[in-house]
């Protein structure tokens, strides 16, 4: 279970309870992450020798440790939140030496706040209190949406807010996209009240505070918006930072975050010359609240650049509380500024307030089922009469493309102060394939979306449903909970039926997730925000690309419609049991058509043999959509966890299917195994002949199917003894609670790098650790469940909890049960994140494993290697998959998979592969018309560059192919001193383009 959280007063209201009445509540004084020692002597030295000069310090460098415990160093130059550099806080931009990952870092005095955007999405650091020189990293979603409340009842903002809404929906849908083209910056009033100030006991301190808050929000900003806000200097000379609680123009009530009171200090400021409202552009006030216990609030309103109402927010909060969630209240209530209003489509609220979330419901922008999961939604609020939340993630740090159209619009035609600067990022094009498509109700569908940028930063793609509820939808959810009108979401023809969802891998969604389909779950748990609709309407789904660009955020927007018409299920009848079949024999696959050969009128018919995670093996294409065909199935080895989809695809990017119910046999003399390729790159793009065709890639290690969910059997033949680590809440450091005790450990892997959920159901109670490695010991423990409390053997614990885990690297877990589960007693472990769990095996004798690349046009198989080394392609678009085989190399070439199946060559493909795009080499003469100069070559320690064409970064590789170095070019010369004598490949490059790629001799 989480730890609890309760709410005061309207608007963004947080407060942190300790109440454990026994041991499955987690304490609230143990937050998540990792913890590190960071000497930040160093650094501070080398920025204080850089601020004699009045230029914009540069080319800082700095290491930290990741969420993962490993250490990254990160490339630093200072940023424009203050248009005049402060005595102690340097604020800076920046990014990851290895180009994955943006960071804002705040250096104040001798400490430093940072919040890290990765792939994995946004991590804070911040001092950790219990020691000097110590630091906490954590995922900021990771409490953020807890219980969270924004709900008002002013006529003012409601009219605004509502203006906005409706002149929305009168709009194309995806108008204001693409940006990111230019940065749009604001001029931000900071104010803090008297108790803010006091709180950090002088004004100094509350201006660092104040500054490393606007810092990490930057970062959410310019990210998600190209939005910018720079403090005016009557903020950063501290003429807002008001020492008096009794004389600052602000009214504070510690229950009740007001709006209004924030835009009457404003009014008293500008009619007493303290702060003219020609002096800014946006206004928010910060105070901070009484009490040990960790609480946030905050209300906002629309709409910068108006006098009347720019400075209409007021967020405020307890000292303890993370900056993760103060930080995220504060996006949100900036959001309401900009006119983005609640996205969620719930009512009631919690037992405290049990009517807040029917009172900050708006009809123009309810578009996530339940409590919805984004910036604008209510996370894990509105649990009473019914629990809306959602289950898995409901805290991300996103905003919705409803939201989004709110803030564009507002930008284009109500906030238009701004300043508009040009930057060097080509916004992504997003593109959702057709317009519209049609696909039978209550039936599985998959859409796929395609993504390109002209810098080829890294991409993230989201599905969002923009169906606004109507009055009568108000808080319908799924298929049990009913709405106003007195039905159910998957009974509505407009409703909104699914939560967003965003990736990093793939731009292509199964509604609803593949996981419930496999589960013969078409109609999901209602908390999963993922129902089919059982009845006919239309569905528009938003496909959204995100550049993630260091210089500024991109975003584009693409729609399709989908239109549930009354034909259907498609569903699949036969085999919908685990009947056992032999490899090399026919089966009659049935299925019921339902009408839908009417959407289309043929189907193809796929088999996976792990249970459904993929279907590489096609058995049919293009048979008729009559409900039955007669397959062969192919001579592939054993398995218990055969299904079989039939699937009708509407174009490239869209399909509607059914998988069959249950796992089959499939008996076989074929013993090859399944692997996990551990790529660096899903997609490589490399030059003809160049060492980025050589993937490198090791042989796999024979590994089970993987696996969302584990039985865990507590008998005593299962157990070996083992030490208990757990967390300690007076300590960084795990504690060892039990030198010795009866564990369950098993070892796994994973299939995708992420962050996974691991949890339990209620009533059991069991603690599990997690370790990097087989080994149990303080060096290796990744986390744990379990927290000690200080004193003798006691603890707590949660059923769920976060961990981040890396693909390719071999984890172990103990579980160890406590008084509720009795010896013998099982307890199912489930596991939730961007791949799955998987164990490892040992290789069968008698098998080769190599890797092979099969070219998409022609399906056929047109290389192989050991260790992916593609250098010797020809152009064009492959895909490169791992093979275990029986035979020859050689009798794997020129032949598709089908074909080898079919003449009984034993194979199993990897779960993953690569896709590999080889291109043309750039031609000589383009290279010299470029006019690129290289002296001295042959080189001893520097380069020097001489061109006529932008640069923004460079290459260098080894003879072997193999990236030797990679960094932006911040000046005209590249330090080979390094290198060891030989011959290397330096490629320039304008983000994407290359520019020039040359010889150069290291002497």
């Amino acid at each position: 279970m989480k730890l609890k959280i309760t709410f005061l007063s309207v608007c963004a209201s947080f407060l942190i309870n300790a109440q454990i009445s026994n041991t499955n509540e987690l304490r609230a004084t143990h937050l998540p992450g990792t913890t590190f020692k960071l000497n930040v002597e160093n650094f501070k030295r080398n920025v204080e020798s850089k601020k004699k000069n009045s230029s914009k310090i540069a080319d800082q460098s700095i290491v930290l440790t990741l969420i993962d415990g490993s250490q990254q160093e990160f490339i630093l130059s200072e940023n424009n939140l203050v248009n005049k550099r402060l005595k102690d806080i340097v604020t800076f931009d920046g990014y990851s030496k290895d180009r994955q990952s943006r960071i804002k870092l705040t250096l104040a005095g001798d400490k430093v706040t940072a919040m890290i955007k990765t792939a994995q999405g946004y991590f804070i650091i911040e001092p950790y209190k219990t020691q000097a020189g110590e630091y906490r990293i954590y995922n900021s979603s990771e409490m953020f949406g807890e219980n969270f409340q924004c709900g008002t009842d002013e006529t003012e903002f409601k009219k605004s807010l509502e203006a906005i809404g409706h002149a929305l929906n009168v709009q194309k849908s995806v108008t204001g996209f693409p940006y990111g083209g230019q940065m749009k910056t604001f001029r931000m009033a900071v104010a803090t009240t008297g108790e803010f100030t006091s709180s950090f006991s002088n004004q100094d301190a509350a201006l660092a505070e104040l500054v490393a808050m606007m810092n990490l929000i930057n970062q959410i900003y310019e990210s998600e918006l190209s939005i910018s806000f720079t403090l005016i200097s009557k903020t950063t000379d501290k003429t807002l930072l008001f020492t008096d609680a009794a004389t600052d123009p602000f009214t504070v009530n510690a229950s009740f975050a007001s709006a209004a009171n924030s835009q009457a200090g404003f009014d008293i400021m500008n009619t007493n010359g303290t702060l003219s409202y020609a002096d800014y552009d946006i206004g928010h006030t910060f105070n901070i609240m009484p009490g040990a216990g960790g609480s946030a609030q905050g209300q906002a309103g629309p709409q910068p650049c108006n006098s009347s109402f720019k400075a209409r927010a007021w967020s405020q909060w307890t000292l303890s509380m993370p900056k993760s969630l103060t930080a995220n209240l504060i996006v949100h209530e900036m959001g309401h500024q900009f006119g983005a209003w609640h996205t969620y489509n719930a009512v009631g609220g919690s037992a405290g307030s049990p009517t807040f979330c029917t009172a900050g419901w708006n009809g123009d922008s309810a578009v996530e089922p339940g409590a919805g999961s984004t910036i604008m939604a209510y996370g894990n609020n509105c649990t009473t009469p019914n629990d809306q939340t959602n289950s898995g993630n409901n805290g991300l740090n996103y905003f919705h493309a409803k939201s989004i159209d709110q803030i564009l619009n507002t930008l284009s035609v109500y906030s238009t102060c701004f300043n508009a600067v040009a930057v060097a990022n080509t916004p992504p094009v997003a593109n959702a394939g057709n317009t519209a498509i049609s696909i039978p109700k209550n039936t599985p569908f998959k859409l796929k979306g395609i993504g390109t940028d002209a810098e080829d930063t890294h991409l993230s793609y989201t599905w969002d449903q923009v169906d606004v509820a109507s009055a009568n939808d108000k808080g319908a959810f799924g298929s049990t909970i009913n709405g106003v009108g007195g039905y159910s979401a998957v009974n509505s023809t407009t409703a909104p039926l699914f939560r967003s969802e965003q990736s990093t891998t793939t731009t292509e969604r199964y509604f609803p997730k593949m996981r419930f389909v496999l589960n013969n779950q078409n109609t999901p748990p209602t908390n999963a925000a993922e129902a089919l609709p059982l009845v006919a309407r239309t569905m528009k789904m938003r496909f959204t690309v995100r550049d993630n660009s260091a210089v500024s955020g991109g975003a584009d927007s693409d729609q399709v419609v989908v239109t549930v018409t009354d034909q259907g299920p498609l569903a699949v009848t036969y085999p919908n049991t685990n009947v056992t079949v032999n490899n090399d024999t026919n089966m009659n696959v049935t299925w019921d058509v339902n009408q839908t050969n009417t959407l289309k009128n043929t189907v193809n018919i796929l088999l996976s043999t792990d249970g459904g995670d993929t279907f590489p093996y096609t058995l049919a294409s293009d048979v008729p959509n009559n409900g039955t065909a007669t397959v062969l199935i192919p001579f592939l080895p054993y398995t218990d966890k055969a299904r079989i989809k039939v699937t009708a695809v509407i174009n490239n990017y869209a399909e509607f299917f059914d998988v069959s119910n249950t796992n089959f046999t499939i008996n076989s003399t074929c013993n090859a195994f399944p692997s996990v390729i551990v790529e660096n790159a899903k997609v490589v793009t490399a030059i003809q002949g160049s060492g980025q065709a050589n993937l490198n890639l090791q042989p796999q290690t024979s590994s089970a199917d993987s696996y969302s969910s584990k039985i865990i059997t507590f008998a005593t033949a299962n157990m070996s003894p083992n030490p208990l680590y757990i967390y300690n809440q007076t300590s960084t450091a795990p504690y060892q609670i039990l030198a010795s005790t009866s564990l369950i450990p098993y070892k796994f892997k994973v299939t995708e790098t992420g962050s996974y959920t691991i949890s339990y159901p209620s009533p059991d109670a069991v603690i599990m650790t997690v370790y990097k490695g087989n080994q149990v010991n303080v060096a290796n423990f990744v986390t744990s469940n379990g927290v000690y409390s200080g004193t003798g053997t006691s603890l707590s614990y949660y059923r769920s909890f976060s961990v981040n885990l890396e693909k390719g690297v071999e984890y172990f877990m103990t579980a160890k049960n406590l008084g509720g589960t009795a010896i013998g007693a099982s307890v199912t472990v489930s596991n939730e994140g961007p791949g799955s769990f998987f164990n490892v095996m040992d290789t069968p004798a008698g098998l080769s494993y190599t890797y092979i690349a099969i070219n998409t046009a022609t399906n056929t198989i047109v290389a192989q290697s050991t260790t992916a080394d593609f250098t010797s392609l020809p152009v064009g678009t492959y895909t490169v998959q791992g093979i275990s085989y029986t035979g020859t190399a050689a009798n794997l070439l020129n032949k598709s998979i089908a074909e080898l199946t079919q003449s009984k060559t034993c194979l199993q493909l990897s779960k993953s592969n690569v896709s590999l795009i080889i291109t043309a080499a750039l031609a000589t003469g383009d290279i010299a018309r470029k006019q690129i100069g290289l002296v001295p070559n042959p080189v001893k320690d520097y380069l020097h560059i001489y061109s006529d064409e932008k640069i923004s970064h460079y290459e260098i590789y080894d003879a072997s192919g193999r990236l030797m170095e990679t960094n932006v070019m911040n000046n005209s010369e590249i330090n080979f001193s390094k290198f060891k004598t030989g011959v290397y490949m330096l490629k320039l490059l304008n983000n994407k383009t290359i520019i020039s790629q040359s010889k150069v001799i290291k002497k």
